[in-house]
């Protein structure tokens, strides 16, 4: 027969020392709104919604912030987290099963470089640019290939920490990213934009996995935009996936892009 007492003795002991176990990876994921189901669920242990076992993780959001604000708060948190990993996820970017294990594939490979999945602006280009000469063009994202990328959007990023903390180190009254818009002459610039510029000059590089291959969904209507070639049974999502985005839909989403926006929520409950 068996000892409850020590069974349980073991049990808690385990609990206690899982506590002493850093994440390798930290999820962190900037939120317009908590109060609004995310496309996917990145929070916890059971029911993740890309494939993370055997590797310890942790979960970070912040949500009703602008979104330098957001990100420049939830990479400090990395700082801090002992993790390996930063793996930033869009709340509207459905990331495919495998998501992570490529990504991280791809940064073990080359550690001076972040690895990106490729998401779509809706009803627009693949969010992947690359250089070509004094061009700046979008690269072609047919699954199979390992670009170099010079811009794109961070919401389907793994970039490894120390190479954060080499930024900060280099110049820590600097944020790692900052929105700006007609100040001083200078044009409006992406926070994304600003943090790539900074990546570029610590020489590290940008590396697009296309076979990662993510929706950008419609929250509120579970319609999508991707490359032609996804299957929708990699992906797993906590709103039901309607279908693709047409141009008819175009209005509508470019007036939620702007009311969703924190400065333009408040400057609207200002008004009642």
């Amino acid at each position: 027969m068996y000892d409850k007492e020590k069974i349980m003795e073991v049990l808690h002991d385990i609990v206690e020392t899982s506590k002493e176990i850093a994440p390798y990876v930290l999820i962190a994921q900037p939120r317009r709104n908590l109060e609004e189901t995310p496309a996917q669920n990145f929070d916890g242990y059971e029911g993740l919604h890309v494939d993370m076992l055997g590797y310890s993780h942790g979960f970070v959001n912040v949500g009703g912030e602008a979104v330098d604000v957001a990100r420049n708060y939830l990479i400090e948190e990395a700082l801090k987290s002992g993790a390996k990993y930063l793996y930033f996820i869009g709340e509207d970017t459905v990331q495919p099963y495998n998501a992570f294990l490529k990504l991280h594939e791809t940064c073990e490979a080359n550690p001076d470089s972040m690895a990106v999945g490729v998401y779509y602006i809706k009803l627009s280009s693949a969010m992947i640019m690359i250089r070509d000469g004094n061009w700046i063009r979008i690269a072609d994202v047919t699954p199979g290939q390992l670009l170099e990328t010079w811009m794109c959007g961070l919401d389907a990023a793994l970039i490894p920490i120390s190479l954060l903390q080499k930024m900060k180190d280099k110049d820590p009254t600097t944020p790692f990213t900052c929105i700006a818009n007609n100040i001083e002459g200078i044009p409006f610039v992406g926070e994304d934009n600003f943090f790539i510029h900074r990546w570029h000059q610590m020489g590290y590089k940008i590396l697009c996995n296309t076979d990662v291959q993510c929706l950008h969904m419609d929250l509120a209507s579970g319609k999508y935009t991707a490359h032609p070639s996804v299957d929708l049974k990699d992906y797993q999502t906590l709103i039901p996936i309607t279908g693709e985005l047409t141009f008819e839909d175009k209005a509508y989403i470019d007036k939620r892009w702007v009311d969703r926006l924190p400065h333009i929520k408040k400057q609207k409950e200002e008004k009642k």
